[in-house]
């Protein structure tokens, strides 16, 4: 196996090339730079809210509540006074379906009980003084642009890359190089299958660091050419307990691609796993998510075409915290056939819309995507994938939260995919375990805790 350093030069020997071609970024003008932290948040957001009222100005973000203990790894609920200002099912959705999703519309339509409690806005989100110079930085700099396909991000670093996105590739390198503050979580994850049978899928540990927003890591030397290293290990069941996953998401997708490693605790082995990518289902959840679905979006773009429908106001789930304290038995939050409304908390948010459709000669499963991106914190909130037969066939919703403490976004504390072919649906990274928390505001791991090394094998096969 070559080693980390080694994987890093043969990179570094084809970054001359990458950057050759990294000229497709329509810089901002000056009059644009200017809006940012003055009609625009550093980072890209309206600070403005709608003329009617509909919804809020951004003034600045909402911090700890009272009591709040970091260490615990829960968040309580910084809202909890608020109550639904409407309800829609399929009984009144046509009043409301300019801001509805066309897979939460078919819900209603396939659940009865299928509903949206739509709470009043919050615009919590806010990041750090640090990250919010980056990204003015990031706007100013020449350098800062993708790869002429789009697939690439180089010259960005420690901030949003595109605070003005020109294109639909800049729009979701926002999302995957959003902020979080470093940290680690132990979380379940559940099948609701087409009968209503509720089944335990896994229990696991993950760590997630990204070099990309580490102000001790120097821009694309070592560990700086991939923005996100994951780290999952299993805890049940206990046939896979044990059974570790590490992926690093690479920046320069043009010139490399994403690496991952699956140990396996049985056979004491580690191998590379490169089908972990595009639409292979993944395994250990039941097939619920291709590998590419995963947290909506995340690794290589170069499949699609992705185009900047622009930005909308849509109803999105947001601020769940009171599904994040949930704890004990599923069947307070799963229901048989969707998860249960009363645990949800869904908002009138300001969202770009990026489509995406497959590039000629290009292989997958899906024939459309749809992604709904938070103006506030570059996350995908939802995402719909339609199959070769132009059918919807998956509908994603990330229950995320912004987090106070430390500035950020918890991307998707329950991520809720469903099949609407096999009638069944998932709830993956979720904290009803007891033992489960979320953690945030750790150091920035050392390169060689997230090297295949440490997986605990005895080599690659």
């Amino acid at each position: 196996m070559a080693t980390f350093m080694q994987a890093i030069g043969a990179i570094a020997a084809r970054v001359s090339l990458g950057l050759m071609c990294a000229a497709s970024h329509a810089l901002v003008t000056q009059e644009e730079y200017e809006r940012l932290g003055t009609t625009l948040t550093p980072w890209g957001a309206e600070i403005t809210g709608e003329a009617d009222g509909s919804y809020p100005a951004w003034t600045g973000g909402t911090r700890a509540p009272p009591g709040f203990d970091a260490a615990s790894g829960r968040w309580p609920d910084p809202y909890p006074e608020d109550k639904p200002l409407i309800s829609i099912d399929a009984s009144n959705m046509a009043q409301y379906q300019d801001r509805l999703m066309e897979g939460q519309m078919e819900l209603m339509r396939r659940y009865p009980g299928y509903r949206l409690d739509i709470y009043p806005t919050r615009r919590g989100f806010w990041l750090p003084e640090r990250i919010r110079q980056n990204s003015l930085a990031n706007a100013r700099n020449p350098e800062c642009k993708t790869s002429a396909n789009g697939v690439g991000v180089y010259g960005c670093w420690g901030g949003t890359p595109f605070p003005i996105p020109k294109t639909g590739y800049e729009a979701m390198w926002n999302h995957l190089l959003f902020y979080p503050a470093p940290g680690e979580l132990t979380a379940d994850s559940y099948l609701v299958n087409a009968n209503g049978g509720i089944s335990l899928l896994v229990i696991n540990h993950a760590i997630g660091d990204q070099p990309y927003y580490n102000p001790e890591q120097e821009p694309y030397q070592g560990a700086g050419l991939y923005y996100l290293r994951g780290l999952a290990t299993n805890i049940l069941p206990v046939r896979e307990a044990g059974s570790q996953t590490l992926v690093w998401f690479a920046l320069h997708f043009d010139v490399d691609d994403q690496r991952a490693w699956s140990y396996q605790a049985g056979q004491r082995r580690v191998r590379m796993a490169p089908e972990f990518s595009y639409d292979t289902p993944v395994s250990h959840i039941g097939g619920a998510l291709f590998y590419d679905e995963v947290q909506l979006f995340a690794g290589r773009m170069d499949r699609f075409d992705f185009q900047l429908k622009g930005r909308k106001l849509m109803y999105m789930p947001y601020n769940s915290y009171r599904m994040h304290m949930l704890r004990g038995d599923p069947a307070q939050l799963l229901g048989p056939q969707h998860v249960k409304p009363e645990q949800a908390r869904v908002e009138l948010r300001r969202v770009w819309v990026v489509e995406a459709t497959p590039l000629p000669g290009a292989r997958h499963m899906a024939s459309r995507k749809r992604f709904y991106i938070d103006e506030d914190s570059w996350v995908a909130l939802a995402y719909e994938g339609w199959d070769q037969s132009g059918k919807l066939y998956r509908v994603v919703l990330g229950n995320g939260l912004p987090d106070y403490a430390h500035g950020g976004y918890f991307m998707a504390e329950s991520v809720q995919a469903y099949d609407l072919v096999r009638g069944q649906y998932a709830v993956m990274q979720f904290h009803l375990c007891d033992r489960c928390y979320d953690r945030r505001g750790m150091p920035y791991l050392p390169d060689a805790q997230m090297t295949p090394a440490r997986l605990g094998g005895r080599g690659i096969r």
